[in-house]
């Protein structure tokens, strides 16, 4: 039963993690067209959902660890490794590719297209970073 539920936790957090993702590509579409007040509430619509996938994220790997020392997995298996490898990358990732571009708004260095830009690239990005960890949890593949 408490492996349920811990698999469970880790399921919804790994849709809470990614799914609000996909809400950004639509989102930096309505900016391209939006004025200054309309770019700004979607700026923190765009913020709103990165913190969302950031707590999740937090718990996806709380509950990642507690299946993983409940589980009988080992640390060094390949898929672990990987999963943990990459999750490292994409913390770095997501703090490098949306804090920075976010705070120019309001700045001299403000440029919408290139913002938008940057934004949508970055949103693609981590979406593929995420589900190539998805598939790594998934399909536990063996590779040593």
């Amino acid at each position: 039963m408490f492996h349920t539920l811990i698999l469970y936790i880790h399921i919804v957090s790994a849709v809470g993690s990614i799914g609000p993702l996909f809400s950004l590509i639509p989102i930096t579409k309505k900016m391209e067209s939006a004025d200054g007040g309309q770019l700004f509430g979607l700026v923190q619509s765009f913020q709103t959902a990165i913190t969302i996938v950031k707590h999740a994220g937090h718990v996806l790997v709380l509950s990642g660890i507690i299946l993983i020392i409940t589980s009988g997995w080992s640390w060094t298996t390949s898929w672990v490794v990987l999963t943990i490898t990459i999750m490292i990358g994409s913390i770095v990732f997501l703090a490098r590719a949306f804090k920075p571009t976010l705070k120019t708004i309001g700045t001299q260095e403000f440029q919408k297209e290139q913002f938008i830009k940057k934004l949508r690239k970055a949103s693609w990005q981590y979406i593929l970073i995420l589900l190539v960890m998805l598939w790594l949890m998934v399909a536990k593949p063996v590779f040593w």
